[in-house]
């Protein structure tokens, strides 16, 4: 276009535009963040031309210059440069008009605290119930748009209930509020929701993504963690409805509080969520960083809906955070008491633990009587009582004769290095006889643990338990007839194995190795394991004695040399210890937050470089928020005070920016965890500041948040939309219709198992291993030897918790949840995507837990006198249609036609799944009946809130 057709262009366009005042915030800052900001904005480093359009005073700075370059008629000279996204000629003319209008300048609206405007009047006030549905009101009479009738009863009922517990309603809920005609009926249905114990694990569900909750650490190894107990927590205090400023403080710094509980302790595991890594040449001083830095970035995306982390390397290239802020805010979290490299054996300190009422009842009694013990043994004064024994010269049981060329029986003794149960570890190779060491650790156990391999001529034994190792252990083989195995004299389980010796060195070491010509007495196993190593202990001069050495000596006179009473009491201590340990082990723990003794010095990072520490930093807040409130500390719970003050201008707007996505699919912000100059403008910016503020008001009361939305009208309208408004508004921003969108990954696995009447209802627990494509896991596995490496599925009930309880390893989310779009939560996530793929069908069509769900509603419906009415009554809660009836009825006639051919096919199908077929079903029919109940399980209208 020549430049003097664009001038008049532009002239026409502003004079039909005279009267309306171009928007700063909503018109022009986007254009200027999105095109300028990067060589014009916060960054000071990279700043070009010293001019700068992010402030007030730059921006008046530049003003007179914008307009000239924006529209030069020389492309080359024309700013922003082509690299930078070339202007379009409607923005030029925006940002012509906003500059002959006089370039007034506003601070991007969520850095300013919420206003709480009057909700505005509007013509159809009969359709209006809430503000919220005048706000919405508003905005479609001024769009000449109307809104949708209210949606059926039904279709409300399970909307409503999918959205406050994730669970359909039962047909029995259906029939009673389509038979409550009382005004109330509707409110009535809301309060039963929320009060329901699965309204904590609806809340819960998006919270496990913020947080970045997963059962295992991440990483290369990706071993397991145990962090049910905040998972159970979080579920537990949207039940209570713990106020969310409490909800926040809690998590943030609930151990700062005064005395805290150990709920409020627990709380703080919300920060210890992030990846750990413990890889072998990994630097510790690296991952500290890391953590600390996940902490910041998953803080400010959850409550304030900031991108911080672009600030780790530079000042912030969209948003005023300079580099050095982004360490001050570092320096809240740079206190904790962990290591970089942790994890090994399950959760990383700092932990919590959480004995139950009989746990720590007999811990306590443990203690108690472990004292009195020791304190009688200190009485006698053992050293003197073992130096006269060893003084005396102690005799020694005479061992069985050994014989290098016999086969009949061996004896070992040996014992693992720190390393040795993370690789495989020959020990013995001789003509006769192979014994090694391999990986056998088991998912979900927290220590690792290896098996004793042996092989003679071509068959191969192994321990069917894994051994702890690290001690000097005892092995003795009897390999007369079928082979039994000694260790440290206790007899243990084999089983046949396929192996062979590994071909790493060893890493552990072995001594007195003896063959016998026959096969060796319990007494005999015994004298070699135990009195032997002590009678060689002794020949070796007191003074040359390793502390080793020294302890094993001790051990052996306190059970065999010493005075009978002392043995007594020894052997008491032992078992005490033992059951201690054991029960320690049992306990159930979480990793939480703990400040140091001595607080880390915080630097800023150059380029985010761990090695590259500057300038010393002290906690502090973004210069563009308000400061921490008067007399807070400058740590987590002043950090968190701060968030929760009512005077921040990002937490209330994000927090119920979240609950709006929950409800209508995308948030009145779509970028739900962006709030800055990169982040959308809210299409509601007055409905979002007035929920922002009744929050606030409502002592941030969060049931009562859910309930306002629900229970207006725009949330209850029909999601049927026309072809027009569809072109319109096709992601109903507008709130023209009612939400129609598939749901989350869990929900279309907890519906399918709800509907089929399979679902274990249990709330809380550990994490479950349910139906799992095989070799998943095995094909990044790590060996044997770490655990959460194999996936060992559970049974029962467990295949039936729902898809929240599901074993999450980051490496490899569960299969049929991520196909689903569900994360890996190797980081925070504030907003999945929503995707319709084949893959979707095919897990439905195919995935064990479906089929299985499948065949036990057709069993059910069987039963039923309208089979097909049974089975959608229960799915989509409504009868089928007449031309549904007649689709599927075919679709039952064919199917029954081709298992009545096809046996095999039959007995495939309904051998799916753990759950028993019922006696005196016809099995053709059966297996008819369930195709057709996986095809209704299948539909949209199932797997989709409508």
């Amino acid at each position: 276009m020549r430049p003097g057709s664009f001038a008049t262009l532009l002239f026409l366009c502003s004079f039909a535009a005279s009267a309306q005042k171009v928007d700063y915030v909503r018109e022009v800052r986007p254009i200027l963040s999105d095109r300028c900001f990067a060589c014009h904005g916060p960054d000071e480093a990279n700043r070009k031309a010293n001019l700068r359009l992010d402030t007030k005073e730059g921006m008046e700075a530049a003003l007179a210059k914008i307009g000239p370059r924006i529209a030069h008629e020389k492309k080359a000279l024309r700013m922003p440069p082509p690299q930078s996204g070339v202007l379009t000629e409607p923005q030029i003319a925006t940002l012509q008009k906003w500059i002959s209008q006089g370039g007034e300048w506003k601070m991007h609206w969520s850095y300013l605290p919420p206003k709480r405007a009057e909700a505005p009047a509007v013509k159809n006030t009969a359709w209006a119930q809430t503000s919220i549905d005048r706000f919405i009101l508003a905005r479609l009479e001024k769009e000449n748009l109307k809104p949708a009738p209210r949606t059926g009863k039904a279709a409300l009922l399970r909307r409503v209930s999918l959205d406050l517990t994730g669970l359909p309603p039962t047909p029995a809920e259906v029939t009673a509020f389509l038979n409550d005609t009382s005004a109330t009926a509707y409110e009535k249905v809301v309060d039963r929701l929320l009060a329901s114990p699965h309204y904590g694990e609806r809340m819960a569900m998006p919270w496990l993504d913020l947080a970045r909750y997963a059962d295992t650490h991440g990483y290369h190894i990706d071993s397991h963690r145990d962090m049910s107990a905040w998972r159970d927590w979080v579920i537990n205090s949207f039940n209570q409805n713990l106020p969310y400023d409490k909800f926040t403080v809690w998590q943030l710094a609930g151990d700062l509080l005064p005395n805290p509980t150990k709920e409020q302790l627990l709380a703080t595991a919300f920060n210890r969520n992030h990846m750990i890594n413990y890889e072998g040449g990994a630097i510790p001083e690296e991952y500290l960083t890391e953590y600390v830095i996940d902490r910041v970035e998953a803080t400010a995306n959850v409550w304030m809906g900031m991108t911080m982390g672009c600030a780790r390397c530079h000042d912030h290239k969209y948003d005023p955070i300079r580099q050095k802020e982004f360490y001050r805010f570092f320096a809240f979290f740079n206190t904790v008491r962990e290591k970089g490299l942790d994890g090994s054996r399950g959760n990383a300190e700092p932990v919590l633990k959480l004995p139950d009422t009989w746990q720590q009842s007999r811990l306590d009694a443990i203690a108690k009587r472990t004292t009195e013990l020791e304190a009688w043994l200190d009485e006698r004064d053992v050293v003197a009582l073992r130096e006269g024994w060893e003084f005396q010269q102690p005799k020694f049981p005479t061992p069985p004769t050994a014989n290098e060329k016999a086969t009949a029986a061996a004896s070992l003794r040996f014992k693992m290095s720190s390393r040795l149960d993370t690789v495989d570890s020959l020990l013995v190779d001789q003509p006769h006889l192979k014994l090694w060491i391999d990986g056998g650790q088991a998912i979900g156990r927290n220590r690792r643990g290896s098996r004793l391999y042996f092989q003679q001529g071509t068959q191969v034994w192994r321990t069917k338990d894994n051994f702890v190792t690290g001690d000097w252990q005892h092995a003795a083989l009897n390999l007369s007839g079928t082979p039994v195995l000694y260790l440290d004299t206790k007899p243990v389980t084999l089983e046949p194995a396929q192996a062979t010796a590994p071909k790493n060195p060893p890493k552990g070491s072995k001594e007195d190795l003896r063959f016998f010509d026959r096969a060796l007495t319990a007494g005999e196993i015994r004298i070699l394991a135990i009195d032997e190593p002590a009678k060689a202990i002794l020949a070796v001069a007191a003074d040359k004695r390793n502390s080793e050495q020294r302890r094993a000596l001790l051990d052996y006179f306190f059970e065999h040399g010493a005075p009978a009473g002392v043995r007594d009491v020894n052997r008491e201590l032992r078992a005490l210890y033992l059951e201690r340990d054991d029960l320690d082990a049992a306990i159930p723990s979480a990793m939480v937050m703990s400040e140091m003794a001595i607080p880390r010095e915080s630097k800023v990072l150059a380029r985010g470089d761990y090695r590259n520490g500057t300038e010393v930093v002290t906690p502090g807040v973004p210069s563009f928020l308000p400061p921490l409130p008067s007399g807070a500390p400058q740590n987590r719970l002043g950090l968190a005070q701060w968030l929760t003050s009512g005077q921040h201008p990002l937490t209330a707007r994000v927090a119920v920016n979240r609950f709006w996505q929950m409800y209508f699919g995308t948030g009145l912000v779509k970028t739900v965890e962006d709030f800055g100059s990169q982040g959308e403008y809210p299409m509601h910016v007055e409905l979002l500041d007035w929920l922002a503020t009744e929050f606030v008001q409502s002592g941030w009361d969060v049931r009562h948040m859910q309930k306002l939305i629900v229970m207006s009208a725009a949330y209850q309208q029909s999601s049927k939309v026309t072809p027009e408004l569809h072109e319109r508004d096709p992601e109903n921003r507008l709130v023209a219709r009612g939400p129609r969108f598939r749901l989350p990954a869990e929900l279309v696995r907890d519906n399918a198992l709800a509907v089929s009447g399979l679902l274990n209802g249990k709330i809380g627990g550990e994490s479950v291993l349910p139906y799992h494509p095989p070799g998943v896991w095995e094909d990044i596995a790590y060996g044997d030897t770490f655990s959460a490496q194999r996936y060992v599925q559970d049974h029962g009930d467990k295949l039936y918790r729902r898809s929240m309880y599901s074993f999450w390893k980051r490496t490899s989310p569960p299969v049929s949840l991520a196909t689903f779009d569900a994360p890996d939560r190797e980081k925070c996530i504030a907003r999945r995507a929503t995707t319709n793929t084949p893959l979707q069908a095919l897990v439905l069509l195919n995935d064990p837990t479906y089929i299985e769900a499948a065949r036990v509603l057709a069993a059910q419906a069987m039963a039923a006198p309208d089979p097909l009415a049974f089975m959608f009554q229960r799915a989509v809660s409504r009868a089928p249609s007449a031309q549904e009836s007649t689709l599927l009825r075919a679709q039952l006639a064919k199917q029954v036609t081709v298992y009545r051919n096809w046996k095999e096919g039959v007995d495939k199908l309904l051998k799916v799944g753990e759950a028993p077929v019922p006696a005196g079903r016809d099995r053709v029919l059966l297996a008819a009946w369930t195709t057709v109940a996986s095809t209704i399980l299948n539909l949209d209208q199932t797997i989709t809130k409508e």
